[in-house]
């Protein structure tokens, strides 16, 4: 799997457009925003999923990943206040200081977590189409061949032990402890 792979890419895409309309239409409904629409979600989707198809083409940085989730959640912020059910707070389609402050906050956290996401995808990547030089040495080794284990001399007259010599001394014994009387 190469990164121009259009799977590989339509998998970020989709991760990056999921989780752009989860984190909005979740913040729009605990803000007390109402219901959203169906068609207002899946709409939401489309276009977050093909903002990231059109910048998913290569690999992006930490302030690429971070714009591109700030405007998707305000875009997407925008629709779901258009398009709600029912408004319960007053003026939730216009932005307050507060809104945007927690847009920005929730832009920021989310666009984070996208980003070390995406980075450890492209070090894998790297990781994986980058030869070993150290594998073919290791596969042309010669076979190491161990010592076998050195049994301990017995004193003549004592019988040789069955098992291990460590372990003569060991009582088994099964079941609960006995009980003891208190004094």
């Amino acid at each position: 799997m190469s990164p121009r792979d259009p799977s590989l890419r339509l998998i970020r895409a989709a991760v990056f457009g999921m989780a752009c309309v989860v984190v909005s239409a979740g913040g729009h409904l605990l803000a007390g925003g109402g219901a959203i629409a169906p068609w207002a979600l899946a709409l939401g989707a489309a276009a977050s999923l093909s903002l990231a198809l059109v910048l998913g083409g290569r690999e992006r940085g930490r302030e690429g990943v971070l714009a591109a989730t700030a405007g998707t959640q305000m875009l997407l912020h925008l629709l779901f206040a258009q398009t709600s059910a029912h408004v319960v707070v007053p003026d939730h389609g216009h932005p307050r200081p507060g809104m945007i402050v927690a847009h920005l906050t929730v832009a920021l956290l989310t666009g984070w977590w996208l980003y070390r996401g995406e980075s450890s995808v492209w070090t894998l990547l790297r990781l994986w189409s980058a030869p070993s030089p150290r594998l073919p040495r290791l596969l042309a080794a010669a076979p190491v061949l161990l010592p076998s284990p050195v049994r301990p001399a017995v004193p003549e007259g004592e019988p040789e032990p069955r098992g291990r010599r460590e372990l003569a001394a060991v009582v088994h014994r099964r079941g609960p402890p006995a009980p003891s009387r208190a004094g």
